[in-house]
């Protein structure tokens, strides 16, 4: 994928895992906090920082990823699809809730106590009250990064394949297998061989037989038939 701005994919991709991470968090943080006592809102209970968070996390984490290779289409496509999802969805959907929740905890952080006709400091709902004031912050921030993120993946460059990833096709020369007659050997004179199995050999000088003088000959028999050329040998001398 030519001219793709990778390196700013993959930081639009940290600022999500950051901000899933932390949605995450506090939403764990407030629906614990919902639960430890009387409930007078019903928004936190919903768990909405955590399932959303789940999606920013993984928008981010795809979008991390990118990386020139094969796959880099199927990444982008699929941070794209992501990223949409976050802007449409889930990230306007956090802001939403946690707004409404933040509002309702603001109003019960003092609470009035009939009996003593006086307003107490809820510790609980202003816990909570900070923590969706928080995940409302991290909401918007979500919808900013992922309207960017689907940006660069739209309009980031061109889909085409590095050279480093082309597979060239490569060609060899044929071999052709010749058959290369074998190179005859000279003939030093004359050899006189008896073959027995298992018969031993011995070798007598060529010039007995010949008259030569540069060359042996091996003479294979019985030792029997040996000494019989041997002898055989002599007498023409």
């Amino acid at each position: 994928m030519a001219g793709f701005p990778y390196g700013a994919a993959r930081g639009l991709g940290g600022m999500q895992i950051f901000l899933g991470l932390a949605a995450i968090g506090l939403g764990i943080g407030d629906l614990i906090m919902a639960v430890s006592g009387p409930v007078w809102v019903i928004f936190p209970l919903i768990g909405t920082g955590i399932w959303t968070g789940l999606f920013f996390l993984i928008a981010g984490s795809l979008a991390a990823s990118i990386s020139e290779g094969r796959t880099v289409g199927c990444k982008v496509g699929a941070t794209q699809t992501m990223s949409l999802l976050n802007t449409f969805i889930f990230a306007p959907g956090l802001t939403t809730v946690a707004t409404i929740s933040f509002i309702q905890n603001s109003i019960a952080m003092y609470d009035y106590n009939p009996n003593g006709h006086y307003y107490y400091y809820n510790y609980r709902a202003a816990t909570m009250f900070y923590l969706e004031i928080t995940l409302t912050v991290v909401g918007c921030l979500e919808f900013i990064f992922s309207i960017a993120t689907a940006s660069v993946c739209c309009c980031g460059g061109s889909y085409e394949q590095p050279a480093a990833n082309q597979v060239m096709p490569m060609t060899y020369p044929a071999t052709v297998r010749q058959s290369v007659a074998p190179v005859p050997r000279q003939s030093y004179g004359p050899a006189v061989s008896a073959w027995h199995s298992g018969a031993p050999s011995t070798t007598v000088d060529p010039r007995l037989s010949t008259g030569g003088d540069l060359h042996l000959v091996r003479i294979t028999g019985s030792p029997a038939e040996i000494a019989r050329y041997m002898r055989a040998m002599e007498e023409e001398e």
